[in-house]
């Protein structure tokens, strides 16, 4: 443990030097802090700021946009339902393998062409897919939409260069409740396009608001948004082999199920991205510039915060593709609610609300707990609670709701406490790099977690239905219970005031972890609702 303490020293030591650079005493009139790197204050602020929001706004709603015309998509196309599923399984692909790289291309000062080109990519994605005809140009589209996956964190890096010091943070705050909001909101929008309109109906309108958004950026973005400068040539070929890891891991894991898990398909799918791996690591480790500093994510904080993510992930994921299926089984089965898919997306609503209210109640909560290890543990307890609570009884939607919320609650306090913990072992120009792959491994854990519910589900089916017996649904949500449970537990090994959440630090440090923060659980928010799997 040598080797971390002197990470964590070194760290502490040059926070301290930072802040006493950015905060000079007293500042006079016309003495600005802000966070190093940063391009200068926009000339029109709130303006800037009203483009970030909406850009929030139409990341986090298209994000959520293909799971509700799934059974609509399916029956359109004539195919079944587990193949319409590629809908989302090939977004979620995407997005994971995409986020690391577009992190790293904007960590410069070309954030706005970086923004653009995403935005492009959601653009045509949505064009694509609204005028297809063939389910084939279908999942293109749906694949070029997931780049949005990754446009988040340069939204809101653009509002810590740009924005004055006092409109950073509540404009930090406003940013992360569009993301959450936006998030909720998206589900039932996408479900009543789906009851109303053709399923291409809801892809024009993901086309419209991404041209609206990059028009917008174009316009009120200014070209060179950031005054710091790029680290280097990009690791294209660390960029490449991450991909190549991560693809085929997520993409065996979320077909195990239809497939079977020992066929040669999966097999290969797995010894390859298992390769691709050990391939990654090598490159990383010998690269002066790689993607992901592999030496960092030694350090117990950044280990324990990455295997609680994982941890985490299944138990989250596992539980909204549990509460998918059950809200939207028919009432013939004796615990269905047949619920149409607008009535669907106001069970999820809740989600957001949770997700807010916790990320607020995180600052407080945070010193009175112990720091980024109390945080963990009463997120990490509040879905676990969630998750055997729906083990007990399922049998009223409002129940569901309020698992939902409790979802929501458990993001904020877990999912914002998870920065804290990185950045106090990592250096910050490492920072980025190590929380993207911490969403990495969340994404990683949902998938394990989706597709292990499915199976629970698919082993208590009785032979000719289509439909799990109930018990099977109680079975499934201990399952997720107890997996969380298990990640609280490792939280118990994280010192009870891990340096970065508890030592004094200055408003520009601060800033930018509370950035971290609220980027962490809105970002996780909206990625659970995105990754759910809808099968009727």
């Amino acid at each position: 443990m040598r080797a971390e303490r002197d990470i964590i020293q070194s760290r502490t030591s040059a926070d301290e030097a930072a802040d006493e650079v950015t905060e000079p005493k007293p500042p006079g009139p016309t003495a600005v802090a802000r966070p190093s790197g940063g391009g200068g204050p926009h000339p029109r602020p709130g303006m800037l700021l009203g483009v970030l929001v909406y850009c929030g706004l139409v990341i986090a709603v298209i994000g959520t946009l293909g799971t509700p015309l799934i059974p609509t998509i399916a029956a359109a196309q004539h195919v079944s339902l587990d193949s319409a599923q590629w809908l989302l399984t090939l977004t979620l692909l995407t997005g994971a393998a995409s986020t690391p790289l577009i992190g790293r291309l904007g960590d410069g000062p070309h954030r706005r062409t970086v923004m653009l080109a995403g935005l492009g990519a959601v653009a045509v994605g949505s064009v694509l897919s609204a005028t297809a005809n063939g389910f084939a140009q279908l999942l293109v589209g749906r694949g070029l939409m997931g780049v949005g996956m990754g446009l988040m964190p340069l939204a809101l890096a653009l509002a810590r260069d740009l924005l004055p010091p006092h409109k950073l943070v509540p404009g930090v705050a406003a940013l992360s409740i569009t993301v959450a909001t936006g998030a909720g909101l998206g589900y039932p929008l996408s479900g009543l396009l789906a009851d109303t309109f053709d399923y291409h109906a809801g892809f024009w309108v993901a086309a419209a608001l991404a041209a609206a958004a990059m028009a917008a950026v174009l316009v009120v973005v200014p070209g060179r948004a950031s005054a710091r400068t790029a680290r280097g040539r990009v690791d294209l070929r660390g960029a490449v082999l991450f991909a190549a890891a991560l693809s085929p891991v997520l993409l065996a894991l979320s077909e195990g199920e239809s497939w079977g898990w020992l066929s040669p398909a999966v097999i290969a799918l797995l010894v390859g991205g298992i390769g691709c791996g050990v391939a990654w690591a090598l490159v990383e480790l010998r690269t002066d510039n790689p993607l992901i500093e592999l030496k960092y994510l030694a350090a117990r904080p950044v280990l324990i915060a990455d295997v609680c993510a994982a941890l985490a992930g299944f138990g989250m994921f596992n539980a909204m593709t549990l509460i998918n299926r059950l809200a939207q089984a028919p009432t013939s089965t004796g615990y269905g609610f047949g619920a149409s898919p607008a009535v669907l997306g106001l069970v999820i609503l809740p989600l957001s609300a949770g997700t807010v209210l916790a990320s607020r109640w995180s600052r407080w909560l945070g010193p009175r707990t112990g720091g980024g290890r109390g945080l963990l543990l009463c997120g990490l307890m509040a879905v676990a609670l969630a998750l055997f609570g729906l083990a007990v009884s399922h049998d009223h939607l409002v129940e569901l709701g309020a698992a939902t919320f409790l979802f929501g609650v458990g993001i904020g306090l877990a999912f914002a406490a998870m920065p804290a913990l990185i950045m106090g072992a990592v250096p910050p120009h490492e920072t980025g790099s190590a929380t993207s792959f911490n969403q990495v491994l969340r994404t990683a854990g949902g998938s394990v977690g989706s597709a292990l519910g499915a199976a629970l589900l698919a082993a208590h089916t009785p032979a000719g239905s289509v439909e799990p017996t109930n018990s099977g649904y109680t079975m499934a949500f201990v399952v997720a219970g107890g997996v969380c449970a298990l990640a609280a537990l490792a939280a118990l090994a994280l010192p009870g005031t891990p340096s970065a959440a508890t030592r004094p630090m200055g408003a520009a440090r601060r800033t930018e972890l509370e950035t971290m923060e609220e980027e962490s659980a809105g970002s996780t928010a909206a990625g659970l609702i995105m990754a759910e799997d809808v099968r009727s």
